[in-house]
């Protein structure tokens, strides 16, 4: 076979290969990229016969405009079995170009790609970003490692905290773009799972605040004990105030180990925030591995396809199950652990109220004490600001918690297997239980 060629005919071209929003083609290859099938939309914007495709390591497609980087990025994902999305210039055989959208799924013994055309306002901002990456490739000599590494900190200076988080954000705005072009509404379950992530954000800063609050008031006992020496004898009222704060006060800083996750490595949100997007992904991904195993049924039926096409339905419909099966694995986890965060909250506000009836015997003693209390009057203000701030902001993460309940329990696919709901139908939110969307 020989895929090699020095004719003008196949120089890159400035011009691309026209296919329709509503075409979906794929392309499956062992776990070394070579290829070994795909569907005929692939192989007629490919412009290759299947006897130069078949047996062809899958970079017979590559064009030269594409940063190294990203297929560092891809290749490092897929290997571990992680299904991931990257938008790629490719060339045709004739030289042109076209881009695409391409889901990798790894499968047993290699890996699917199925691929859209991208038209939502991400693609405008990637191609921009994309030469950038290459011209840092080419003119800085950065190896493919080097320029991921770079790919991920303009991502990180985007707003996205990883790859993942942005091959999520990408692909619900392509299916939603391509939706709206088709003339159909966007699917409710990926933009449920888009409303999730403000949500969560803002979950995630209050928590950021809860810590920063509890650090500020550890020395609140030691200013009382202070100010108690000056007023009173050795303990006295006063005295035994900080004593009673100082240990309630532990206890308080102690609960905010619920609110830690992956070992206390990081808030319990942030690693939320992450199987959200790890779902958004799955939930998008599903819908159109859906789409693509219709379309390739039909061509099978009507006999469009290549004899033995039967096997890539069945891939494809594989594929499916497992991201269907994957999607409501993981947000049963968020869910899970929403209702965990609200718990966490709720019995910080029981402890709170408890600490604030201590912050009230104090405020009773000022007054006993009377022009004498001068010295205790600025604690007790910082004592009442604190438990303003506690109050509010954990008011703020039920509410905003409770809204990412509700938005989960729609992102549920409509079949789900009953062990992943919560027992005792108790845990939902204020009475409710999982609803299917």
């Amino acid at each position: 076979m020989n895929i090699q060629t020095t004719s003008p005919e196949f120089t890159n071209k400035s011009e691309d290969v026209p296919f329709e929003i509503d075409e979906l083609f794929f392309s499956r290859t062992d776990e070394r990229g070579v290829i070994e099938s795909g569907n005929a939309v692939f192989r007629r914007v490919s412009c290759y016969d299947w006897d130069n495709l078949v047996g062809a390591p899958h970079k017979i497609i590559r064009h030269s405009d594409m940063p190294k980087g990203v297929f560092f990025i891809l290749w490092e994902r897929i290997k571990k079995g992680l299904p991931t999305g990257a938008y790629v210039k490719n060339r045709a055989q004739d030289g042109r170009y076209y881009w695409v959208y391409a889901i990798v799924s790894p499968i047993d013994g290699g890996y699917v790609s199925v691929r859209l055309k991208p038209s939502s306002p991400v693609f405008e901002t990637v191609i921009a970003e994309y030469a950038e990456a290459l011209r840092s490739e080419r003119e800085d000599g950065l190896t493919p490692e080097q320029s991921a590494a770079r790919i991920r900190d303009r991502l990180r200076g985007l707003g996205f905290p990883t790859y993942a988080a942005f091959s999520s954000y990408a692909i619900a705005h392509e299916t939603a773009a391509r939706d709206h072009a088709l003339g159909r509404g966007e699917d409710g379950r990926t933009q449920s799972l888009k409303l999730l992530l403000p949500e969560l954000k803002s979950i995630d800063e209050d928590q950021k605040k809860l810590f920063v609050a509890f650090e500020a008031i550890r020395g609140i006992p030691s200013n009382m004990r202070i100010v108690a020496s000056r007023l009173e004898p050795a303990g006295g009222p006063i005295s035994a105030i900080s004593q009673n704060y100082r240990l309630m006060s532990n206890e308080v800083t102690d609960h905010l180990g619920a609110f830690l996750a992956d070992g206390g490595k990081r808030n319990l949100s942030e690693s939320i925030l992450a199987r959200v997007y790890h779902a958004m992904f799955i939930v998008a991904a599903s819908r159109v591995q859906r789409e693509v195993r219709t379309v390739a049924q039909a061509a099978l039926v009507s006999g469009e396809e290549r004899p033995g096409f039967e096997l890539e339905t069945e891939i494809l419909t594989t594929v499916l199950e497992d991201y269907t099966r994957k999607s409501a694995e993981t947000l049963a986890t968020v869910y899970h652990d929403i209702a965990r965060l609200m718990q966490s909250s709720k019995d910080l506000k029981q402890l709170v109220t408890g600490l604030d009836s201590i912050r009230v015997l104090c405020r009773v003693e000022a007054g006993r004490l009377g022009s004498n209390s001068a010295a205790l009057t600025p604690v007790i203000d910082q004592l009442d600001r604190f438990h303003i701030e506690i109050d509010n902001t954990l008011e703020q993460i039920l509410e905003h918690a409770d809204e990412v309940k509700d938005l989960v329990e729609k992102a549920m696919p409509r079949t789900v297997n009953r062990t992943l709901l919560p027992k005792h139908g108790g845990s939902a939110s204020r009475g409710r239980g999982f609803r299917f969307a």
